[in-house]
């Protein structure tokens, strides 16, 4: 190598190492000039294409110089990663297994090679590989954090935590790694140690932001909403422009019921960062809770955030077989694989599939797999860890497994990877979500009969095609172990105490004022509010001030946190009927009020989301709780309390009455779903 290859060379190493890539890739193309075909710096220019996005040219560099420099697996490498930037992650890994089989024991193979495994659920290959790294290099520092996540996901959370704390003695005084150990810790369900870990990257500078916003969001993770508040605002000024800062505090006042001011707050936001899905899909959500939002404007909005989030791409061509009998292959996509109401919702119907008819493939977009999620994958027949990849990668999986239908159980939520739909990543594409999803590529969304209100047109309320059910998509599954039913509290105490359960952010300001109309006609009669937020100071301002602001007297009111599950049945027991706020609920939280023999009252509203009270009282047989306005929500309240002996009978029957419903039939949810899978895969295999 000439004397003037080498200074260029040395050149181009240093723009390339000082994160200036235009510099260093005018010295490399100058040093091929000079020496063309030269594999090493080929090389180098492939490895720095790779780092900016430019994956084909770096391709074709690879192809040149690997022939040459093959055996190094420095180069093999380098060339994978090319690979899995480009989409191809297969043949990634053959690549870093290439380069482990030249060299044994080459820790960046071992690393990546095992940071790509785990995603595809070989979690016992994932802690092999990185045993053999960190007994090579036992301060790896990216090493031990992926560790950490894998012991976690095995179940070993001891063994994690000291991954954890490794990686954190690993990431001395450099601010920047604490944080990103604080960050995985966060990310794995341990607060308690990402808030000291942030506090010490705060002790070594004060006004990291980084630091900042991860203590907010560890405080905010525990419930301490009022301190995360003071220091996401000061990590806000600190650093303008900040996003996620913003999207952070506004979560928390959409938490705390401040539903107006989180709209607020996000309007401005996706005015100021139009690109920003995350904002555009927090604001979506929010607006969803408003009293007035009607199903032809949620589908306006919805259709605008999908045209502004959702790539138009073409369709791809599938090779699936159009045999219309064949057992099918389904795919459920989803966050809430873990420790979620959900699992009482779904795994009755997951477990009823008729597998000779279906098989069930589950991909699991949970960030914090638990024992639950155990419990999700022994009813897969294939069950595939998608947490973290793109979109782009989770699409090529699910096209690898053949499924021709995906199902999308939440709609665009957080962790949710919603755009895999606008890939059209299987033949068929279906939702379960309470509203329509706006994605064009969504065929079908399935939906409870009564969810659908006799106006407008089904066109004016989704983008999807309708598949309705006559009961589901959900079939709840009680506990087994569940307490016998508690005495009517007013047939004893002669006072009449409702019960409102459910999301703070779901309990609008119309649903108080009807509350307070409730109380105003029911003597003596007292409301309790539960929500895990409650606990918190800055929460119970917040809805103390809105219950003022309502006409409801505090003194009525009982506000109730976090309650143990081992004392929940003395909660339900308390109360003698349920009020469900509007326009949103949280369906879980009232089968779980009915199997404990409490009736509730709902508003069926204009929107699909709205009615969900209505679906599962139907399904009960107690429709006759279903209100359609304000008024009518009120004197249904009210008419309960009027005849104790008939609220007695209904509350000791309930467990009874639900046992024998729609409601809790998995094995006629499953069927239904199983019918509706056929009747979609006809229309595909017709076209």
């Amino acid at each position: 190598m000439s004397a003037d290859l080498k200074t260029l060379l040395r050149r181009g190493l240093s723009a390339h190492e000082g994160n200036r890539p235009d510099e260093a890739e005018k010295i490399y193309r100058r040093a091929l000039s000079l020496s063309p075909g030269n594999p090493e710096v080929e090389h180098l220019l492939a490895t720095l294409l790779t780092g900016i996005d430019r994956h084909r040219e770096a391709l074709e560099l690879f192809d040149s110089c690997l022939p040459r420099l093959g055996a190094n697996p420095a180069v093999r490498c380098n060339f994978a990663i090319a690979l899995e930037r480009a989409g191809q992650i297969e043949k990634a890994i053959d690549e870093f297994r290439q380069a482990i089989s030249y060299h044994g024991d080459f820790p960046t193979a071992l690393y990546h090679l095992a940071r790509l495994e785990m995603p595809r659920g070989h979690i016992g290959q994932t802690v092999d590989l990185l045993g053999r790294l960190l007994g090579l290099k036992p301060d790896h520092f990216d090493g031990l954090l992926l560790f950490g996540k894998a012991l976690h996901a095995l179940g070993q959370e001891e063994a994690a935590l000291a991954s954890l704390d490794r990686a954190a003695e690993a990431a001395g005084i450099t601010p920047d790694m604490i944080c990103r150990v604080g960050d995985v810790s966060l990310r794995l369900g341990y607060p308690g140690m990402a808030q000291n870990l942030y506090q010490r990257a705060l002790s070594i500078d004060p006004r990291n932001v980084p630091a900042l916003h991860g203590l907010g969001r560890a405080l905010s993770a525990q419930g301490d909403y009022a301190k995360a508040i003071a220091i996401l605002k000061t990590a806000k000024r600190l650093a303008k422009g900040r996003i996620e800062i913003d999207l952070e505090i506004a979560d928390i006042e959409l938490r705390c019921g401040d539903v107006a001011s989180a709209i607020a707050e996000l309007t401005v936001l996706v005015e100021k960062h139009p690109a920003n899905a995350d904002a555009h899909t927090a604001l979506l959500a929010a607006v969803a809770r408003l009293p007035d939002i009607g199903g032809v404007e949620y589908l306006k909005q919805a259709r605008q955030w999908a045209r502004s989030h959702m790539p138009a791409l073409p369709e791809p061509k599938f090779t699936n077989s159009k045999q219309v009998d064949k057992r099918l292959r389904i795919g459920w996509l989803s966050p809430h694989f873990c420790e979620h109401a959900s699992f009482a919702l779904l795994a009755g119907v997951a477990r009823h599939l008729n597998r000779n008819e279906v098989e069930l493939f589950l991909y699991s977009a949970t960030p914090r797999p638990d024992q639950t999620t155990r419990s999700w994958q022994v009813m897969a027949d294939g069950w595939r860890e998608v947490y973290g990849q793109s979109p782009l990668q989770i699409v090529e999986r699910i096209r690898k497994d053949r499924i021709d239908i995906l199902f999308d159980l939440t709609g665009p939520v957080a962790n949710q990877p919603i755009t895999v739909f606008a890939h059209r990543a299987a033949p068929v594409q279906a939702s379960i979500a309470p509203m329509t999803t706006g994605i064009s590529q969504m065929d079908y969304i399935l939906v409870h009969h009564r969810a659908i209100p006799a106006k407008p047109a089904e066109n004016k309320l989704f983008c999807e095609n309708v598949q309705h059910l006559g009961s589901g998509p959900l079939a709840y599954v009680g506990a087994d172990d569940a307490a016998m039913l508690s005495l009517l509290p007013a047939a004893i105490d002669e006072a009449v105490t409702f019960g409102c359960f459910d999301q703070l952010s779901n309990i609008s300001d119309a649903s108080l004022n009807c509350f307070a109309r409730v109380l105003n006609k029911v003597k003596n009669s007292r409301l309790v509010i539960q929500d895990d937020v409650l606990g918190d100071a800055f929460a119970k301002k917040t809805m103390l001030d809105r219950l003022r602001q309502a006409g409801l007297h505090t003194d009525r009111v009982n506000l109730i946190g976090a309650v143990n599950p081992e004392d929940k049945p003395d909660l339900y027991a308390r109360i003698d009927i349920g009020l469900a706020p509007f326009p949103m609920i949280d369906i879980a939280r009232y089968f779980d009020m009915l199997w404990h023999g409490i009736p509730f009252v709902t508003m069926a509203g204009e929107t699909p989301a709205s009615r969900a009270g209505l679906c599962l009282l139907s399904d009960i047989g107690l429709d006759a709780l279903a209100a359609e306005t304000q008024k009518g929500y009120v004197e249904k309240a009210v008419l309960l309390t009027q005849d104790i002996n008939a609220l007695t009978t209904i509350r000791a029957g309930m467990r009874d009455r639900m046992k024998n419903s729609k409601a809790m039939n998995g094995a006629a949810t499953a069927r239904e779903l199983e019918e509706a899978c056929r009747d979609m895969w006809k229309t595909w295999c017709a076209l």
